[in-house]
Formats: C-alpha cells, structure tokens, sequence
C-alpha cells in the first residue's frame, strides 16, 4: 500500500514533490468507505484525484511513477545494450541552469506485509549517483545506503547486499541487480512494485493486452467484464485469435423482437468510450484483486460521469483487499464531498516560470474550505488555483477579425 511518493527534477517539476496517501486525521467524513485501516499507526486513503488547468503538469506528475517504477525493473537490462541502443535520459526540468547538472530524485514509502519500506535514487543521466532503502517495524532501520560505487550495507539485516554488491554497475540499480538472484529482502520490495500500474487513460494500446490476456486465461475476469457490459447491451465479449483483439457480442433480434443470434462486433466497431472501458476493466481488475495501485491519467477521458463515479465506488466502497487508485481527471462531478474527502483532492499549478507545483485541498485553510463547501464550484471560480484557462481580450478579437 502506498504511503507517499516524492520526486524532483522531472519532466515539469523542478521543485521536490510530496504526494501522500494519509488522510488528515481532524477529517472526520467518509472514514468508513475512503480510508483503510492499517496495522501500523497510520492509515491511507483508497483514493486520490489530481486536478488542474491543461499543461498545468498533470500527466507529468502521473507519468512519473511510470518513469520510477520502469527504472527499477528495466535498468540491469538496459545495461546489457550497447551504449548506442540506449535512449538519452534527459527528462530533467529544462527550463532552469540550476536543474542542467542536477540529480533526478524519486523515493517512494510504502506498506507490504509487516514492514514500513522507504526506497528511492537520484539519477543523473544514466547514472545512480545515490540509492537507498529503509526498512520498519518499530523503529526504521537503514538496509544499504549507496553514494556512487560506494555502499554502506546492514550486514545484520541486509546480508543479501554484502554478498553482490561489488558486481553493480553504475548505470544499474543495486535494487534492480539483487532482483537477479532472487534474494528474499528484494522479493519483498519488488512484490510492491509488481503490483502497481500506470496507464494512459486517452492511449489504451499499451494496457489493452492486460483486459486481452485475462480474457483469454481468466474465466471469472470474462465473467466480471461481460456483466459490467450488460448496460451497454453487450452481450458477451472475448480475445480474439490475433494478439490485443478483443471481440464484442451484441444480440440480434427477429421481427418479434426475440433473440436469435449474437453478432460479433470488432473493436473499431464500437464506440470511444466503450473501448476505452473494455481496455481499462483489466487493469482495474487487476488492481482490486491483488490489492496494488493503479495510476491512470485522464480517467474521466470519453466516460460518461455516472460510470466514473461507479468505478469509484469500486476502491471505495466495495474495495476489499486495500487497493488504491490515483487519477487524474478533469470531471468536476467528481470534485464532490459526497465523493471524495478534501485530503484526496489534488491541484496541479504552474508558474511564471514554467515548474509545476502539487498540493493538496486539505491545506487550504477553513476560511476558504470547508467539509461543506461546494468543491466543484471553488474550483471552477479558481479559489484554489489550478484551473486558469484561456482570457478572451480585445487583442484576441482584434487579431481574429483584423487584416
């Protein structure tokens, strides 16, 4: 379970990002559908949604784990290429002389079995130029700690590291390296990340393959998704016979309106939104039945509000083994206190300087917001910034209709 998630120096954010998944605990609403309770002594919140005005750094923020996360199964291959098949990594900020020659940071805490984990490293370039991870149960504990080629091991209770670490390259994660020899420690770190997933709420291909997949191996998922698609009159689906298809059954009727046949529709066949729905139901499956954590940028893309809310109500309301999820979105229906609590909503913003900045409605102080107010409309009327959007001027219309 995710606790927290910081970043810096990435893509549009210069400054360090702090993003948490624990709920104020003077915020007495919605506790019993939005919050988990943890053996530890804190809890977490199911859900939390990220909001903000277009190019604010939204996708950003949500394609950042993306990039974390890849980095820590994908580097020990990638250092098997030869340096011109590798792609540059400059994804730093770029629009400061301060952030040319600085380290990319990403740590992450989270929740798995007993332990409190806190993992992260700082890149520059293609190489780890720090790396680290803790370890709790009463009191947090420093598992290895690595500044260049340099490591400071727990030889107590990190035995695994002392074992391979002369072996790491610079390019390649210790974590990532560990993962190789299947030590127990790492298992256990890496079992959160197997079970996180980022996806692109607007470009399904990529996570398509995941609702094919289960539909070809999974009996129950195909019975999951064929009810959740009765609304939409569908009366059956499955993988098709090439890779990613996906096939739709609709039902034919006579002239006495009794059914005959069911007719198969192919995917282009259909509507926006409904392929989009039939491409996110594996992930969000996936997510609910292992209890991981799923990101989705533009989650409200092509999805009429009532089902969004639906899908809600299944990390909320009906979310049995403490998955969680966060999106971003730009449905203000949501933005609603029936919905979500003021320590699940999230504001994206960028200065003058072109970084972008995240906070959340929970600093906002009573004056301004309330467990009452009328969230959508606050943030709508710009009370808690992030929605600016185009200034129709006279310089605007003069240019428009001028010679």
């Amino acid at each position: 379970m995710l606790i927290e998630f910081k970043f810096s120096n990435l893509f549009s954010f210069k400054d360090e990002v702090n993003f948490l998944m624990t709920p104020v605990k003077s915020f007495k609403e919605l506790v019993k559908s939005n919050i988990i309770k943890t053996s530890k002594d804190l809890d977490l919140l199911k859900v939390a949604a990220i909001y903000g005005a277009n190019g604010s750094g939204k996708s950003n923020f949500i394609k950042a784990f993306g990039y974390f996360n890849n980095y820590v199964y994908n580097s020990f291959r990638d250092s098997m290429n030869k340096d011109n098949e590798l792609k540059a990594r400059n994804n730093h900020f770029r629009l400061s002389t301060t952030t040319e020659d600085a380290n990319t940071m990403f740590e992450v805490s989270f929740i798995n079995g007993k332990y409190i984990y806190r993992y992260g490293y700082e890149l520059l370039g293609r190489k780890i130029k720090k790396e680290w991870l803790f370890r709790k149960l009463d009191r947090e504990i420093q598992l290895f700690e690595r500044t260049d080629q340099e490591f400071e091991i727990n030889q107590e209770s990190f035995e695994e590291g002392k074992k391979y670490y002369k072996e790491v390259n610079e390019n390649v994660l210790f974590i990532s390296h560990l993962a190789q020899y299947n030590q127990p420690v790492t298992k256990e770190v890496l079992s959160f990340f197997d079970h996180v997933a980022v996806i692109d709420g607007i470009e399904q291909n990529h996570y398509s393959e995941v609702t094919t997949e289960l539909l070809r191996d999974n009996k129950n998922f195909k019975e999951w998704a064929a009810t959740v698609l009765k609304y939409l009159e569908i009366a059956n689906i499955e993988a098709g016979e090439k890779d990613g298809e996906i096939i739709t059954y609709h039902r034919k009727y006579d002239e006495n309106n009794f059914v005959v046949d069911a007719v198969p529709f192919r995917k282009y066949m259909e509507s926006d939104g409904t392929r989009k729905l039939i491409h996110i139901l594996g992930p969000i499956y996936y997510t609910l039945r292992s209890g991981g954590v799923l990101f989705i940028d533009e989650f409200d893309c092509k999805l009429h509000p009532n089902l969004t809310k639906k899908l809600l109500s299944l990390f909320q309301k009906y979310n049995k083994r403490n998955a969680q999820l966060v999106f971003s979105a730009q449905d203000t229906t949501l933005l609603d206190k029936k919905i979500l609590r003021r320590d699940q909503i999230w504001f994206v913003n960028k200065d003058q300087f072109g970084g972008s900045s995240i906070y959340s409605l929970s600093e906002f102080g009573a004056k301004t917001v309330r467990n009452t107010s009328d969230f959508a409309k606050k943030y709508l009327d710009n009370t808690f910034g992030g929605a600016d959007t185009l200034k129709i001027t006279d310089k605007l219309t003069d240019l428009l209709y001028g010679e």
